[in-house]
């Protein structure tokens, strides 16, 4: 009988303890996304979420404009407002929408914070955005990227105009930034004391590994002390890669890299645990 309640007892207390745990297992789920093919797209998403939440990931992001794809450098081919083949209004959605619907039923299910870049359209505008939903799925932090790249978005997009997004939780405060964002968002993060960066990316460009694993971390992540998740876009086959592809990564604020995607074609999960930032005063 004394046995029994033992066991009990512990199986009351034992799912309390990770709230005090040191880390938190993050994600970087590196993936190609069609131009325009959303439900599949969503599907592989989903996927993905799948299965690092099986891996005990707390936090996952995916790359930049996920949902609805980012462009095509290998045929040059991005979005426009102006013609009728690549036109952004037949893929954009709102926020809340139903592309953000699902993810946050994705983000419910597997009990984890989920960072996603989809295409938005608000008020006539068009934004290259990222959503954070919280593990009920609530959204818990929405940004539109301001520094836009003229060949993927300068043409169809307007620039960012919310705050800053970064949000309190019991991993650290989590912040967001897309791409091209890395030239003027570090300092306004560090600003506002983000402990993690969720970064979803469309690179391109050459010597991409270099970039990740040695120029970035000096620009945009040492000097501001915070570690980051890189989520960067995949080629769907090793005909359509092209400079900039794959080396998704996780970074510490003192710049060393946890772990780093080998592959530049198809899906990837990059995992690391990340040491969880509590408030001094705590």
């Amino acid at each position: 009988m004394k046995k029994t309640v033992a066991l009990l007892f512990l199986a009351l207390i034992l799912p309390t303890w990770g709230d005090d745990q040191d880390t938190v297992r993050v994600a970087a789920a590196q993936c190609p996304s069609a131009m325009g093919e959303t439900a599949k797209n969503l599907a592989r998403i989903g996927l993905l979420t799948e299965q690092a939440a099986k891996k005990g990931v707390k936090i996952l992001v995916f790359p930049e404009c996920a949902v609805q794809g980012y462009m095509e450098p290998s045929r040059w081919r991005s979005w426009s407002k102006h013609t009728a083949e690549d036109a952004v209004k037949t893929v954009a959605e709102a926020v809340p929408g139903p592309s953000t619907k699902y993810l946050a039923g994705l983000a419910r299910k597997h009990t984890l914070y989920l960072c996603v870049g989809i295409i938005e359209v608000a008020e006539g505008q068009y934004y290259n955005a990222q959503v954070l939903f919280a593990p009920d799925g609530t959204i818990a932090a929405h940004h539109r990227k301001k520094s836009l790249w003229t060949p993927g978005d300068g043409e169809w997009c307007a620039p960012g105009d919310r705050p800053i997004q970064v949000v309190d939780t019991e991993y650290g405060r989590l912040g967001l930034m897309i791409c091209y964002d890395f030239h003027t968002l570090p300092p306004l993060l560090a600003k506002e004391k983000a402990d993690i960066i969720l970064y979803s990316v469309g690179w391109y460009g050459p010597n991409e590994k270099n970039w990740f694993s040695n120029v970035f971390p000096r620009k945009a992540v040492i000097p501001y002390g915070f570690d980051i998740v890189v989520a960067n876009w995949s080629g769907q086959t090793q005909e359509d890669t092209w400079p900039g592809r794959g080396h998704s990564c996780v970074i510490t604020g003192e710049g060393k890299i946890l772990a780093m995607s080998k592959s530049v074609v198809g899906n990837d999960i990059v995992i690391a645990d990340l040491p969880i930032k509590r408030e001094q005063d705590e």
